[in-house]
């Protein structure tokens, strides 16, 4: 492709040499109808000349045939002919007579060259005479007309000169274009030159191009904005990548040094056979918990990229809730929190994914009973507006900032720092539970106030028979 330096470059010579292409043809033709026009008028002249010495010797015309006295003395230049209005031939100079019916304008000279031709018509009284002229008597009035020819050689000669002139200068006006759009392009070209090295230049740890606000032109503002902006979010996703795999490692070091140390604890000496049956349970334990988190991981991964499907299916949403809370349940009896019952709602239904809804509901109500303070109690509220449902898990808990609330749906983010890194509280819940919601058109927010942890759920519903869960 060729490069915008060169299509400039060439533009503007192109531009200019077409221009002068068409000024200096514009000029051409108009400086050939001038010439022509000025030839024109020198034959009328001619013509108008030789009638007029017609008139001035017509005392001394006679009528000899074809003879009128020694008229031809007075001749212009070229060809000319005296007809009178008949068309008879009465006066002409050597060879003028093949021009006695010629029209006015170009024509071929009797000698073969190229000319034109002009004339004028007038009266000449005859006087004496021992002949005829036609019907006249002497001393009448004869209608004469005069024809002119002159070939066109120097007129042709100066039409040359002319154009040659004319394509002379357009040729030095396109060469000096040319030297003038190559000093154009190069101060044009700079900037984009400068900001094309600087994105060249450019590193994924850099937040903005190395370029000076001020000496980006106008026109190419918006696109080192835009580049900006790529920059900025391409650093940013560099930097949550850094940070995902920090806290991967980060998450999977302590379970995984926590199994090794169960392991070293149980093969420090021998034991008998129900010692080593509870570290191995507690390795299971582990085992479990640390995939539990990776199958998160993995899911995550595979909802930011796109790849997760989403079923559209009418979701019973008693059975639901009964199963993420019977998850939740032994938990909540060990601390003693107490979980809302389900008798209340009966056949409401949402669209969905269900095992998105079932991971959903169970993380927020994992996250509730694991934040709650012990002995208090987890609610679930139901309502209805217009055309989605509206479900709000709240329970006590310390009271987050506005900026952590923010940062709750941010993979691997703690609200409160003191959970325990065994693959069960990885501060993905959250993240997950936004990304499936966003998936399957619902909303998730979050807020703390009071002392109070509200996370709503917002779907949109199939059924009308909304009854308030008590």
């Amino acid at each position: 492709m060729i490069s915008i330096r060169r299509r400039l470059l060439l533009g503007t010579v192109l531009a200019v040499a077409l221009s002068s292409a068409v000024a200096s043809g514009a000029a051409w033709f108009s400086v050939r109808a001038h010439l022509i026009a000025a030839a024109d008028t020198d034959l009328h002249a001619d013509a108008e000349r030789l009638l007029s010495q017609l008139r001035q010797r017509g005392d001394e015309l006679h009528w000899a045939g074809m003879g009128m006295g020694n008229a031809t003395a007075a001749s212009p230049e070229g060809w000319w002919v005296v007809v009178d209005e008949r068309g008879s031939v009465r006066l002409s100079s050597p060879g003028g007579a093949a021009i006695a019916q010629t029209a006015d304008g170009p024509t071929t000279m009797p000698d073969g060259r190229p000319g034109r031709i002009g004339h004028a018509t007038g009266t000449v009284t005859a006087v004496g005479g021992r002949g005829r002229w036609g019907s006249e008597a002497p001393g009448g009035n004869n209608t004469l007309t005069c024809r002119v020819a002159k070939a066109d050689t120097a007129l042709q000669g100066t039409l040359s000169a002319v154009a040659w002139a004319l394509g002379t200068a357009t040729a030095v006006a396109a060469i000096l274009a040319g030297f003038a759009a190559l000093v154009l392009v190069r101060t044009v070209i700079r900037p984009v030159d400068r900001i094309a090295q600087a994105i060249a230049a450019s590193r994924p740890e850099d937040e903005r191009i190395a370029v000076e606000a001020d000496s980006v032109p106008c026109e190419l503002r918006g696109m080192v904005e835009r580049a900006d902006a790529f920059l900025a979010a391409a650093h940013d996703l560099l930097q949550r990548e850094r940070r995902t795999a920090g806290n991967i490692a980060h998450e999977l070091r302590t379970p995984l040094a926590g199994l090794a140390a169960t392991i070293d604890h149980a093969l420090a000496r021998e034991r008998d056979g129900a010692e080593y049956r509870q570290a191995l349970a507690r390795s299971r334990a582990v085992v479990t918990d640390t995939i539990h988190m990776v199958e998160r991981l993995l899911l995550l991964t595979r909802l930011e990229s796109g790849r997760e499907p989403a079923r559209r299916e009418n979701i019973k949403i008693r059975a639901a809730l009964m199963a993420a809370l019977a998850g939740v349940s032994a938990e909540a009896r060990q601390r003693g929190i107490v979980l809302p019952e389900v008798s209340g709602i009966s056949a409401q239904q949402v669209a969905g994914d269900p095992d998105h809804l079932g991971l959903v509901l169970r993380n927020l109500l994992d996250n509730a009973v694991s934040h709650a303070v012990d002995g208090s109690a987890v609610t679930v509220t139901f309502e209805q507006h217009a055309a989605d449902v509206v479900l709000r898990i709240a329970n006590p808990a310390p009271t987050l900032s506005p900026d952590q609330v923010a940062q709750l749906a941010e993979p691997f983010f703690r609200g409160d720092g003191g959970r325990g890194a065994t693959g069960r509280h990885a501060g993905l819940g959250l993240a997950l539970c936004r990304r499936l919601a966003s998936l399957n058109g619902w909303d998730i927010a979050c807020t703390s106030e009071a002392g109070v942890f509200t996370a709503t759920l917002r779907m949109t519903s199939t059924t009308s028979d909304l009854v308030p869960l008590a």
